[in-house]
């Protein structure tokens, strides 16, 4: 087994090995080239989807793994790895990204602690359980997410936050828009976790009987693109509470416009009236003339708030 991902030595042809694991980097093109004049392998080119080549089965994977520190925000936790992984059942080829991922490195040492010689089917089988592993970190972090989100969905459910300002329609779309990019982030998730399976299936078609490792990665995969879908659900829900909330809260402002036409509209109608000029307006010769007039306004005004008072209409 072989690592070039740590050095940009330049290989001889004929020192390439024919069994193992190879693992190159995408920007080595020395490397690369050297493989396309020994394997007639053009590792150079995007790979959309699984195809057999030159005796090669090329498989793409596109993953959205953890970064190394953590962060409240989903879209500066995660990064996009894609690795083109081509195999025969003497060779495991994996072309790399250049900054390095953890889970190909834990999958390189126990393969190097292993007492016997590991076969490529058997290299295979342990990067694809390392990787799903780091996608299992990858739904754990989203769940982190949610959770934070899902509170501050709870506090735009009940209207204040702790400082007493009214929580608006701008906050309820901040909240919005990162759970817009959470479902982003799970539905690459389980586009990767596809992949992953995808190449699981594809051990199996290489030959060899199906034994207990084979089963356990293949039904581990499957577990965690449940347990996406379970978070994907999640969002859904959030996302619901939210609209929901929003619109309990357009709803409400109508209603405190609907509140105050009806309190103002009686003393304007009087205002109207006494503001028309008629040659006879016996209430001026009054001398509580005014205040009749005041009374009846307060009057015509408190009656229909204390209707919509009693009817509830103001909680």
């Amino acid at each position: 087994m072989q690592d070039n991902t740590e050095s940009s030595v330049q290989l001889e042809t004929n020192q390439l090995p024919r069994q193992g694991w190879l693992r190159v980097r995408a920007s080595d093109q020395i490397m690369l080239g050297n493989i396309h004049r020994q394997y007639g392998l053009r590792l150079d080119q995007p790979v959309k989807h699984a195809v057999e080549e030159q005796g090669f089965v090329l498989l793409p994977l596109d993953l959205p793994l953890p970064d190394r520190e953590p962060d409240a925000q989903a879209a500066a936790s995660f990064s996009s790895a894609e690795i083109l992984i081509a195999f025969t059942p003497e060779l495991l080829i994996s072309v790399e990204p250049d900054h390095p991922i953890d889970a190909l490195r834990r999958a390189q040492n126990l393969l190097a602690r292993s007492s016997a010689a590991p076969t490529s089917r058997d290299a295979l089988i342990l990067v694809l359980e390392e990787l799903n592993d780091a996608m299992q970190e990858t739904v754990a972090r989203i769940s982190q997410v949610l959770t934070n989100l899902a509170d501050q969905a709870v506090d735009s459910s009940g209207g204040f936050k702790m400082e007493g300002r009214q929580v608006g329609v701008a906050d309820i779309a901040q909240t919005a828009v990162l759970l817009g990019g959470a479902e982003e982030l799970i539905a690459r998730t389980v586009q990767g976790q596809l992949m992953l399976e995808r190449a699981a299936r594809w051990v199996r078609r290489g030959g060899g009987e199906v034994d207990f490792d084979y089963s356990t990665t293949l039904s581990d995969i499957e577990g965690g693109r449940r347990h996406a879908r379970f978070q994907h659900a999640k969002v859904r829900n959030i996302q619901q509470s939210l609209m929901t909330t929003l619109d309990l809260k357009q709803n409400q402002i109508i209603k405190v416009f609907t509140v105050v036409t009806a309190v103002f509209t009686p003393p304007t109608l009087i205002a109207a009236y006494y503001g028309q000029n008629f040659a006879n307006m016996p209430e001026l010769a009054l001398g509580w003339g005014e205040w009749f007039v005041m009374a009846t306004t307060a009057l015509f005004a408190l009656v229909p708030l204390a209707y919509i008072k009693r009817k509830g209409w103001l909680r």
